[in-house]
């Protein structure tokens, strides 16, 4: 639980913040792209690596929408741009969608031949990437209490008006 007061999120819905709604999918499509690779290189079926291209497919696409709902909240939340978190969280952000762009790009034209090796060593870098900016966002969250809020519920001591 944050430390610091909630600083409520400008995208929103309901009061829900927007970006951490989002990113989810990308994060699920980027972190696996690589078990896909992996299961190429394992069994040969060519199978996997369509499923990797269309992985990269989705996470490139997710990730531009999730990526515009946070460059927002980084443009008009304040005490986002004061933290290094929210710096670092952008930056770390923006080279994993760069570099899952730059895998998908590689495997258009054949995606079984590039698989392997650059195809895998990029899916494992973005992947990497990818967990380190989640990882940071939390920390904006969480740490920072950045995109929350208190319910007048939680203001109460636990027992009272129970």
């Amino acid at each position: 639980m944050s430390t610091h007061p909630g600083a409520r999120s400008r995208i929103a819905i309901g009061r829900h913040p927007l970006h951490p709604m989002l990113v989810v999918f990308p994060l699920a499509f980027l972190l696996t792209t690589p078990l896909a690779d992996l299961a190429l290189w394992w069994s040969g079926d060519v199978f996997w690596a369509r499923v990797a291209w269309w992985m990269l497919a989705a996470g490139c696409a997710a990730g531009v929408i999730a990526a515009l709902a946070g460059l927002l909240e980084f443009v008009l939340v304040r005490r986002v741009r004061q933290r290094l978190a929210g710096w670092t969280h952008l930056l770390t952000a923006v080279m994993a969608l760069a570099m899952a762009g730059a895998n998908f790009t590689l495997r258009l034209e054949d995606p079984v031949a590039a698989a392997w090796p650059w195809g895998m060593v990029l899916s494992v870098a973005t992947a990497a990437i990818v967990a380190i900016a989640g990882w940071i966002g939390g920390t904006l969250t969480f740490g920072h209490g950045i995109g929350t809020y208190v319910h007048p519920h939680d203001s109460r001591q636990p027992g009272e008006g129970e």
